[in-house]
């Protein structure tokens, strides 16, 4: 049957098909007619990948299609490594390569960047990677983009020569571990902090095409915050930004870190959007014994104001395991006047918390409520293996529905009176609705919370907390991890 004698709507269903399709290749099905190009080109543009081998061709092939583009992943390839050096710190044999690799790839994109006009939105997803990573002892890792049709399977079984080839050692204390070199390496630093580097970065031309920053946790390499400084000062249009960094092994490095975390989110003010969540692995402290770093890290007093203090004109904030609730309602000073949403953590929410403490700090969060006139839904949570908790407040606009409090958790809170009425106060702040507020309280099995992954997909958080592909790729590394039976 000919093409063009299908009805139209036979044609649309078939095109949308092929768009639907993640084996299809796009690129070459454009080429079948006019029609199917014009179809098509608009999925084949909207989501490209570049490498920094091919910048330099990256206008010419978007001459055309440049006003359909909508996501760059940009990919930078880092040293590889064999075999025989995986288990060693290959950081420290890489380190200056790799970080003139970063400096001259990020000059070249937006030297290439800065011609782009368009009034849309445009997403830059920025990676780094060695291929090696993943061949020698994770392998479990992924590296994909965060796009539609792309999904990690979370379920991964290790063979038993994994670990005994790369050295995936007993601890005693449960999984085996990853040899430590192995892992200093994976999480090498990027500290583009020198004055050369950062007036390199600081000379580089200003992009106003993007309009949101994401850097993902697939990328393993631990970046300095003040390298991100200058890169953010270059996007004069950044309305975003979706940061997903990993704790660090150290305190003292940790320290510096929080440090520079401080000029970060100085960085970040005036956004409209902000998400920081800080990921961690439960089980990676104890390759550094001498260390004494805690599994889990405690949440940083001053960052904790800072975010409070600067992201004043957000309409979306998210803040996870670097910052904590009670410390961020204590800027109580604070006026939101644009926050729809926001997101916390906050260790208080734990069985053994006092309770009494438990309720001052929800009724904090009411207090500091009544001064986000937009405020639409806020969340507290926490989630560690065997624990997940959330409170959360959801306002609803409504004559025939009231707003709602939940709380959602592995173990059972009664929410005072005075915690109720304050919140109602909130409500009543913006308008005759109907008094009082339902309380909602459910229960999760802690049998099911294998990682703070788990208690995210449980307690069915907003979607900004983390990218639903880096929540796959986290219980995808646990279920290798917990299938290393030591």
């Amino acid at each position: 049957m000919i093409w063009y004698h299908l009805p139209l709507e036979v044609r649309f269903m078939v095109l949308s098909a092929l768009t639907e399709d993640a084996n299809c290749n796009l690129s070459s099905a454009a080429v079948v007619s006019r029609e199917w190009q014009a179809a098509l080109e608009p999925h084949i543009f909207a989501y490209i990948r570049v490498m920094p081998p091919r910048i330099a061709q990256l206008n010419s092939m978007t001459q055309r299609n440049r006003g359909l583009v909508r996501y760059i992943w940009f990919c930078i390839e880092l040293e590889p490594y064999d075999c025989e050096t995986c288990h060693l710190y290959n950081g420290l044999f890489h380190g200056d390569s790799n970080n003139d690799l970063i400096l001259k790839s990020f000059r070249s994109l937006f030297t290439a960047l800065s011609t782009w006009d368009l009034n849309g939105s445009l997403t830059l997803d920025v990676s780094l990677y060695s291929r090696s990573d993943r061949r020698h002892a994770f392998k479990y890792l992924t590296f994909m983009p965060d796009a539609p049709g792309h999904n990690v399977e979370p379920t991964l079984t290790a063979q038993n020569e994994e670990y005994n080839k790369h050295r995936w050692e007993a601890s005693g204390l449960g999984p085996r571990l990853p040899p430590r070199m192995s892992l200093e390496s994976l999480f090498a630093y990027v500290t583009l902090t020198y004055e050369r580097d950062l007036k390199y970065l600081r000379k580089m031309p200003k992009v106003t095409a993007v309009t949101r920053l994401v850097m993902r946790l697939q990328t393993h390499r631990t970046w300095n915050p003040r390298t991100i400084v200058p890169i953010i000062s270059c996007l004069p249009k950044l309305r975003e930004f979706h940061y997903e960094p990993w704790r660090l092994w150290y305190d003292e490095m940790q320290e510096l870190w929080d440090e520079g975390y401080l000029d970060l989110l100085a960085a970040t003010k005036g956004l409209d959007k902000f998400t920081i969540f800080e990921n961690f692995n439960q089980q990676f402290p104890l390759c550094f014994p001498e260390s004494d770093v805690l599994p889990i890290r405690v949440p940083s007093v001053s960052l904790s104001l800072k975010l409070a203090r600067v992201n004043l004109s957000a309409e979306a904030l998210s803040a996870s395991f670097m910052a904590d609730a009670e410390h961020f309602f204590s800027a109580s000073s604070s006026t939101w006047p644009n926050l729809t949403s926001l997101t916390l953590t906050s260790q208080l929410l734990a069985p053994q918390t006092c309770p009494t403490e438990l309720m001052d700090l929800f009724k904090a969060a009411a207090s500091a409520a009544r001064s986000m006139p937009k405020l639409k839904t806020l969340e507290i949570w926490n989630g560690l293996e065997g624990l997940a908790a959330l409170f959360k407040y959801e306002f609803i606009p409504s004559y025939q529905r009231r707003s709602a409090v939940t709380w959602r958790a592995t173990w059972r809170v009664s929410i005072q009176t005075e915690v109720v009425e304050a919140w109602e106060k909130v409500t009543r702040n913006w308008g005759d609705y109907p008094d009082g507020i339902d309380m909602v309280y459910e229960s999760v099995n802690p049998e099911e919370i294998k990682s703070h992954a788990d208690a995210v997909m449980n307690l069915k958080l907003s979607e900004m907390v983390i990218r639903p592909i880096s929540l796959q790729q986290i219980q995808r590394e646990q279920s290798f991890i917990r299938s290393l039976v030591a």
